[in-house]
Order: structure tokens, then C-alpha cells, then sequence
């Protein structure tokens, strides 16, 4: 009879766990998700990030909480959670250029530079003029060891850059290949330091002005009138 009422007590409390899950609407939780991270609360902006991507009703937020979810680890350092993360996004959304280029992100954020290599390819291919594609993919030629194809995808960046009018990353990019022939004097450790600092103003840049959120939540205000259950 005990063994019954507890069956009972616990079927009785995961409903009304589950019944609070359903109240929480999508919209509301991209709103928290949001506020925590731009409050630096990164760790729990992971969790609202988490549970916006068990939302199976709309696509475009799931791919929104994926790619969030991704960069934010990023943020954390926690690379190989933002490796685990992206990978899938970009398995399932073989088409989509932040997939990828988040992906690649991670990849040479963890030094696995014949990996992003890969990656940074397929933005191209994808998006074939967007310089920041060839900066991320030459400066992980340069992290592999290969300098020579390093300077010329820099040089396409930057014939991209100036045709854009792109002043800073013109000159941003004039100065890596200049630095690259610098560094060909010392041991590859020297630049390691100055390789992170750039990959980090690569993925800066890409969240700040490449990356567009419009994209994937511009049908939000259609979705206000639903809510939709996490699972």
C-alpha cells in the first residue's frame, strides 16, 4: 500500500513540474536567456539556452539557441562543449553559414586547426565574399604550420576588405601578413599568444557584425500568440 502511494506522490509531482515547464513560453525564455548573457551571467544563460533548443515547434529558434549555446561555451573557454554543440547544428543545417562558422570558430579556438581549416572552406563556399571567412581560414593555415597559403588567403581578405571599404580590416589585415612574415624568424611558440588574440577579434567581429539574430527570430511576434511545450 505504501509502495502504491509513493508511485502515486511521484507521478503527482512530475505532472506539476511538468505542467510549470509548459507555462514558460519560448519568448519568455529567449528573454531571460538574452538578459543573463548580456549581463554577463554566461554559465546561466547556458541553461535558458539549453531548454530554448528542446523547442521542436519552430526551427529557427532551435537553430538560434544552438548557435547561442555554442558561442557562449565559447565565451566560457569550455571548447569542447561548444565543439560538441556546433557539430551537431552544423550536421544538421549543412547549408547555414553561422553553423559553420561558429563551428570553425570553436575549432581554432581549441587549436584544432586542420579541423577549422575545413570549416572556414565550407563558409567560403557558402558565402564566397565574405572576407572574414578568408581571415579565420588564413590564420588557421598559419596556426597549421603553413604560412605561404596563410599570406595568400589574407591577401584575398584584403582585396575583399577594400573592395567593401572596409577600412579596419583592410588595414587589420595589411598588418597580418606582415606580422606572419615576421614571425617566419622566431619558433612557432612566439606567435601563440598573438594567434589567439586575433582568432578572439575573429569571433568578436562575427557575433558583432556578421552574425544577424533578425534572421531567425524575425517571426517572433506570429509565435506570441502560441505557446509552445518543452519537452
Amino acid at each position: 500500500m505504501f509502495f502504491l502511494r509513493l508511485l502515486f506522490f511521484l507521478f503527482f509531482f512530475n505532472t506539476i513540474v511538468a505542467s510549470d515547464a509548459l507555462a514558460i513560453s519560448p519568448e519568455e525564455l529567449l528573454e531571460k536567456a538574452q538578459t543573463l548573457e548580456n549581463n554577463g551571467f554566461l554559465e546561466e544563460a547556458t541553461e535558458s539556452w539549453e531548454k530554448l533548443r528542446a523547442v521542436e515547434n519552430n526551427p529557427n529558434f532551435v537553430i538560434y539557441a544552438q548557435l547561442k549555446l555554442g558561442t557562449t561555451y565559447l565565451k566560457l573557454k569550455q571548447f569542447q562543449k561548444s565543439i560538441d554543440i556546433l557539430k551537431v547544428t552544423t550536421m544538421s543545417n549543412p547549408d547555414s553559414f553561422d553553423a559553420h562558422f561558429s563551428f570553425a570558430n570553436s575549432l581554432s579556438a581549441f587549436k584544432n586547426f586542420p579541423e577549422a581549416i575545413k570549416f572556414y572552406q565550407k563558409t567560403i563556399t557558402l558565402k564566397p565574399r565574405e572576407g572574414l571567412s578568408y581571415v579565420g581560414l588564413g590564420l588557421s593555415l598559419f596556426g597549421n604550420g603553413d604560412s605561404k597559403n596563410a599570406i595568400k588567403t589574407l591577401l584575398k581578405a584584403n582585396k575583399l576588405f577594400k573592395e567593401k571599404k572596409n577600412i579596419s580590416w583592410y588595414r587589420d589585415t595589411r598588418v597580418m601578413i606582415a606580422q606572419i612574415k615576421h614571425f617566419a624568424k622566431f619558433p612557432p611558440h612566439f606567435s601563440n599568444l598573438w594567434l589567439t588574440n586575433n582568432l578572439k577579434l575573429i569571433h568578436d567581429t562575427y557575433e558583432k557584425a556578421v552574425f544577424n539574430s533578425k534572421y531567425y527570430l524575425s517571426s517572433i511576434s506570429m509565435h506570441e500568440k502560441t505557446n509552445f511545450p518543452f519537452k
